[in-house]
């Protein structure tokens, strides 16, 4: 399974790879990657965890709320955030399927339309979800960019659209 982990400084790219009980974990993008052998055991009830990287045990306490993630050793204390691949490549999609100035939101990927979740001339926050689209077996909440008013929809529930299609468009 592939990841991106996301620190305030860097962003790493992790694979992990099941090798019977214990993983291998590359960390990096070819060519300079990391190979790392991790064992990983949870100790008792809750959050504690025995890790073995590379021969080095560490005892550590996971803290995980949704994508964000906070590690704690005996001397360190690590947060980041962690989303699988697909995960990420939809928030880039959606993103990227950007807001003009008019606040014109476009599909990021070819999908249906199952919801709208508003009407125009509803009200609606920034981040808010606008409708639902499914596209790759997933359901996936395209959100207002910018607070403002529904002004159209160019698109209805139970109807197919392409990449690159408006779907709604939102003023301040």
């Amino acid at each position: 399974m592939k990841y991106k982990v996301t620190t305030e400084q860097k962003e790493y790219d992790i694979e992990v790879v099941p090798q019977g009980a214990s993983f291998k974990v590359r960390v990096g993008k070819s060519p300079d990657i990391e190979e790392l052998d991790v064992d990983f055991h949870t100790v008792g009830q809750g959050s504690v965890h025995s890790m073995l990287v590379n021969d080095k045990s560490y005892r550590v306490i996971i803290d995980k709320k949704m994508h964000k993630h906070a590690v704690y050793t005996r001397r360190h204390r690590f947060e980041f955030n962690v989303e699988d691949e697909r995960t990420f490549l939809m928030r880039s999609l959606i993103a990227g399927s950007g807001a003009k100035a008019a606040g014109e939101v476009k599909a990021p990927i070819p999908g249906l339309v199952s919801k709208l979740l508003l009407q125009e001339g509803d009200t609606v926050n920034q981040g808010q979800g606008v409708l639902i689209l499914e596209a790759m077996k997933m359901e996936n909440e395209i959100k207002a960019p910018m607070a403002g008013k529904i002004k159209k929809f160019h698109v209805q529930g139970g109807k197919n659209v392409e990449k690159g299609q408006p779907l709604f468009v939102v003023e301040p």
